[in-house]
């Protein structure tokens, strides 16, 4: 048995795949620690792990400005949210709450970046990456049109080295590169995708390991009466902007008014902060409103998926074959759109040129046409067979078992 840290960003999208990992870990034995905010603390304890829990606010991701989703004009910008946005808060609080705590391994999560890095260099002990998105072979931000010599990107360049270097001399750790920031150069990167679906996964060496989604049923989920799903219609469309952007009611709107006249039945998530009561009179009698769907009993049951692109729900789409009309609005999305696209699964839009009538013949021609159906498939049979967290288990505890005890 070994003991192990767990840091993983206190977000919906980055915990939720950790989960089968974390539980698969604990029924063979290892003592988990796992640490990250009260939020999540009932899944998390779920897993049979131990939680230890830091003060993070629940909604830092849509109020806090720095990590407020955003879209990256140059990479720095990515960087400078993994710095001040998680490194600065978090690893502070981690380090404090696991003083005197020994470890034999830790998995961070690649959103901590150099924050992973500090906490294994401090507690000398090896680490695992976890990449809930895709395996970025170029920099996130990188060709979106901001100069080097711009004057607002040697800002970011200062305002994020003066933390690093506070942090640096705070945990008595070397100071990196700004490249080096948000690099996994640890010697397991355990990806929750496939090869297949990766893009350019011929540029990535065999310490990544592909093992495809992490696809737990989550005991929290709550009910939705699936019988009157095709009570009245023969197709079913659901609509989801995950969990952070999902309160955008001028995307609802323009769904209402695109698909008003569609014989189909919609399912939209909203999340519990949309104000869905401005809406009230223009719903449409096809539309099926809640604030929480269960997105994988939903996605069993469902012709085609109206996302953001987010990974997760992407991933979670593909694993059950359902092809998407993708509206991507920030940070990795589009390159989860561009890859959907790509293999022919799905058709992405550009939101800043969205109307009525292009999301509808988006729609239209997703669920007419068969081939979408099934590249879909295609793409989820290389997600059911990279093996999970099965997979991912097998592969860490054979690459630590010198340390079990």
């Amino acid at each position: 048995m070994a003991r192990v840290l767990v840091m993983i960003t206190p977000a919906e999208g980055h915990v939720n795949p950790s989960l089968g990992l974390v539980k698969q870990l604990v029924d063979r034995g290892e003592e988990v620690d796992y640490v990250c905010s009260e939020e999540f603390g009932t899944r998390i304890q779920q897993t049979g792990a131990k939680l230890i829990t830091y003060p993070f606010s629940v909604d830092a991701f849509i109020h806090n400005p720095v990590l407020k989703p955003a879209e990256y004009k140059h990479h720095y910008q990515f960087v400078n949210m993994i710095v001040k946005g998680l490194i600065e808060p978090i690893i502070p609080k981690v380090m404090k709450e696991i003083e005197n705590k020994e470890y034999d391994y830790l998995i961070y999560d690649y959103l901590m970046g150099w924050g992973g890095k500090i906490i294994a260099e401090r507690l000398g002990i090896p680490a695992v990456c976890t990449i809930c998105s895709f395996a970025f072979v170029e920099p996130l931000g990188s060709d979106q049109g901001w100069d080097d010599d711009d004057i607002k990107v040697r800002e970011l360049y200062d305002d994020t080295m003066k933390v690093v270097h506070q942090l640096a001399e705070e945990f008595q750790v070397s100071v990196p590169a700004i490249d080096e920031l948000d690099s996994h150069s640890h010697i397991l990167k355990v990806v929750y995708t496939s090869r297949y679906f990766q893009p350019q996964a011929e540029k990535l060496d065999d310490s990544y390991i592909f093992a495809g989604p992490s696809i737990v049923p989550r005991k929290d989920a709550p009910s939705f009466p699936f019988e009157q799903l095709r009570a009245l219609y023969p197709q079913v469309v659901y609509i989801s902007l995950g969990t952070i952007l999902n309160r955008d009611l001028e995307f609802y709107k323009l769904c209402f008014e695109a698909f008003r006249d569609l014989p189909v039945q919609f399912v939209l998530s909203s999340g519990q902060y949309a104000e869905m009561e401005l809406l009230a009179d223009n719903i449409p009698d096809n539309f099926m409103i809640k604030p929480y769907i269960p997105q994988l009993e939903m996605l069993q049951r469902v012709d085609a998926f109206i996302t953001h692109g987010g990974m997760n729900s992407a991933s979670e789409a593909l694993y059950y074959n359902v092809p998407m009309v993708l509206v991507p609005m920030t940070s990795d999305q589009p390159i989860v759109a561009n890859r959907v696209q790509e293999l022919g699964a799905g058709i992405a839009v550009n939101k800043n040129e969205l109307t009525a009538a292009i999301l509808k013949a988006a729609l239209v021609e997703v669920l007419n046409q068969a081939i979408y159906k099934q590249q879909a498939h295609v793409i989820g049979q290389s997600l059911r067979q990279a093996g999970g967290y099965t997979y991912a288990t097998d592969a860490i505890m054979s690459r630590f078992s010198t340390i079990r005890k």
